[in-house]
């Protein structure tokens, strides 16, 4: 029989460290898949990549900053991109990303896409490091696949090439 969580106020969740830090939807805290391998790997170049970018725009870039992206809710996107840096970001990120865990489903990343729009995040990058695949979410635009290979932001004026934060064609030591 699956047991129910138990409901948490926002102030207990926001003062209580978690290893790995969770999500807090609507009373629940919520464990996050933790990247691995490929996932790790993506995350670290998309963060290098932006933060280059980002640096001389004043810009700032977080890797897996918590960010309320409602009054009972709070996402941490692999990476944001913010004009000023929050202890906890309430301003919508100028672009959030989210690296795809072998253990991840799109019906959890439409929720977060869903959440980062409502609160005004004008680009969402989705990036699938195992399937080689990505995809741009931008307001009032239908998600795009990436077939040309280029991750763009266009209320940041940033591109990235995807084949620059993907990891190489090797066979991923598992030991």
């Amino acid at each position: 029989m699956a047991t129910v969580p138990s409901p948490v106020s926002f102030d207990e969740y926001m003062n209580t460290s978690y290893s790995p830090d969770c999500e807090y939807i609507d009373g629940v805290v919520i464990e996050r898949n933790v990247g691995q391998g490929e996932h790790s790997y993506a995350q670290g170049k998309i963060y290098r990549k932006l933060d280059e970018f980002c640096e001389t725009k004043r810009l700032v870039v977080l890797p897996e900053q918590r960010t309320r992206v409602a009054p009972a809710r709070i996402r941490i996107p692999d990476i944001s991109v913010v004009r000023k840096l929050e202890r906890v970001t309430t301003r919508p990120p100028l672009l959030c990303v989210e690296v795809f865990s072998p253990e991840d489903r799109w019906s959890r990343l439409t929720l977060c896409i869903g959440d980062y729009q409502e609160m005004g995040v004008p680009c969402v990058w989705v990036v699938d490091p195992f399937q080689r695949r990505a995809w741009i979410f931008e307001t009032d635009k239908p998600p795009e696949e990436v077939l040309d290979g280029k991750l763009r932001a266009a209320e940041l004026g940033v591109e990235i090439n995807l084949t620059d934060v993907l990891p190489p064609l090797t066979d991923l030591e598992t030991e």
